[in-house]
């Protein structure tokens, strides 16, 4: 079954919608983006919404000292790095990880061969930012490895696209931000519903 994961929670009241709706995870960046959230607010979601559901940190380039201390004060189940973070770094973490890689081509098993990590998140290609761009990317090019490993497919998803992608390619999870929104930053309970519908129902067919 694959699993979903909220990204960019910027309130409780966000995190709630995604608990009550049935998503895997919740994501939080603590890295520049419109959607950063504080070490306190972080801390202070995770412990009122409880357990049920994964706390994910979102990383850029962040020294593993820092890394270590946010996931201990708000209480992560994962951080998910978007940087440049080698494997060296990655073992350096009393945490588990998600590795993101922006798509630009082909990967194949060997491109991933020696991580230690949790799961490989791919996100879309961009010059300018650390995921978060709201497009999508050609899904073929990461065909290779998706029965290989724990892979989540984030990079534009929607309620309209995110059926193909889950019949298609069965992802272990996917990851959706703007996608379950009507205004930036802020998660649209209506938006969240339909889009985990649609995730179950390409599951039954």
């Amino acid at each position: 079954m694959t699993k979903i994961k909220i990204c960019g929670i910027t309130c409780y009241e966000d995190a709630l919608k995604a608990k009550k709706a049935g998503a895997w995870a919740i994501g939080e960046i603590f890295a520049p983006s419109s959607r950063r959230i504080t070490i306190e607010k972080a801390a202070f979601i995770n412990h009122k919404i409880g357990d049920g559901i994964a706390k994910v940190g979102v990383f850029v380039n962040e020294s593993i000292d820092n890394v270590n201390t946010v996931a201990k004060e708000c209480n992560l189940d994962f951080v998910q790095l978007h940087g440049d973070e080698n494997k060296d770094y990655v073992k350096e973490l009393n945490i588990p990880v998600i590795k993101a890689f922006a798509v630009n081509k082909k990967i194949t098993p060997l491109d991933l061969k020696d991580w230690s990590v949790f799961a490989y998140l791919f996100d879309t290609y961009s010059l300018n930012k650390r995921g978060g761009t709201g497009k999508t990317f050609d899904w073929s090019l990461i065909e290779d490895i998706i029965s290989c490993y724990r892979v989540i497919i984030a990079g534009g998803l929607t309620p309209t696209n995110i059926g193909y992608v889950v019949k298609k390619f069965k992802p272990y999870a996917v990851d959706v931000s703007s996608g379950v929104e009507s205004i930036q930053g802020i998660k649209d309970t209506q938006r969240i519903d339909e889009f985990i519908f649609k995730v179950k129902e390409a599951q039954k067919l």
